[in-house]
């Protein structure tokens, strides 16, 4: 069950320890509502269990509560539901219900926003995630594109491939409530806008233009981030905006050409001054499509 507006640490009694009283939610309830919540739904359990009388636990309560949570999961492709394919010596992953072939969030959102707008009627891109570890040299898994478009052209679909490996370095084993459960970054090898924009027809796409100006990487951090937020219930939606550390991007860090460099450079996450936001920048590496890789 999950409770509207209930700390982690209600769940429990008496003096908390000092990370929880410093780091814990701060709760809509009273304790003692809290207790009497959590309570109740577990006499309604037992009742359903032990005497077979029929199920009173508010199910969707706790959907509405958790469900944005669990799609963020299922976007992500969490690794601690299932592990990554990473079908060696293959870049394209299998479609096997008992792993991870990629994460959806990469197809559905990063690889279509590191394209940028495409020209023709109707292009659109078709974007197949497949979990690989990004520092694998044998074999070297890159992103690649398998079809190509006119700039003319109408309802054409280019069909591309990336890369993508989540890190769960810094995963809360202690299950404090505190730190994130979800990957703390995910390391993707994309296809260049350049490039993107190169196989949709547009034969001088220019690499300064597409690649070099702006953040691409904050750019798809900023659609997971509103994306986030959007799910927020009212009440959440609300205590983040009167309480929360607010999730903002820097600049992307970098270019880190030389492929290492980027595999070992994690994303920063820079709490400000007054401790009222939390700047999250990427690393990231860029080549024109003349680089020699």
């Amino acid at each position: 069950m999950a409770f509207e507006g209930v700390s982690h640490a209600q769940f429990s009694s008496g003096s908390m320890p000092v990370a929880v009283r410093n780091k814990d939610l701060k709760p809509d309830v009273t304790e003692s509502a809290a207790h009497k919540m959590v309570a109740g739904a577990m006499v309604s359990y037992f009742d359903q269990i032990l005497f077979g009388h029929k199920a009173s636990l508010n199910v969707s309560a706790s959907k509405a509560v958790v469900e944005g949570f669990l799609e963020a999961m299922e976007l992500e492709g969490y690794y601690y539901t299932k592990p990554p394919c990473d079908n060696d010596p293959f870049l394209i992953n299998p479609a096997d219900v008992t792993c991870l072939h990629g994460s959806p969030w990469n197809s559905q959102h990063s690889q279509i926003n590191m394209g940028g707008k495409l020209p023709g009627t109707g292009m659109k891109i078709n974007s197949n995630d497949n979990f690989h570890p990004v520092d694998q040299v044998n074999p070297v898994h890159l992103a690649e594109i398998d079809s190509d478009c006119t700039a003319t052209s109408s309802n054409c679909t280019m069909n591309v491939v990336t890369v993508t490996q989540n890190f769960y370095g810094d995963y809360d084993a202690m299950d404090t409530g505190y730190h994130p459960q979800a990957a703390s970054e995910m390391k993707s090898k994309m296809s260049s806008r350049q490039k993107i924009q190169k196989h949709a027809g547009v034969a001088d796409a220019d690499f300064h233009t597409d690649d070099e100006v702006g953040n691409r990487c904050a750019d798809i951090n900023n659609e997971s981030i509103n994306w986030a937020y959007s799910k927020l219930s009212k009440t959440a939606k609300a205590n983040y905006d009167k309480y929360g550390q607010k999730l903002v991007t820097g600049d992307d860090m970098g270019p880190y050409n030389e492929g290492p460099l980027w595999i070992w450079t994690l994303m920063d996450y820079a709490e400000s001054a007054d401790k009222t936001k939390v700047v999250v920048s990427s690393p990231m590496m860029r080549t024109p499509t003349s680089y020699f890789v």
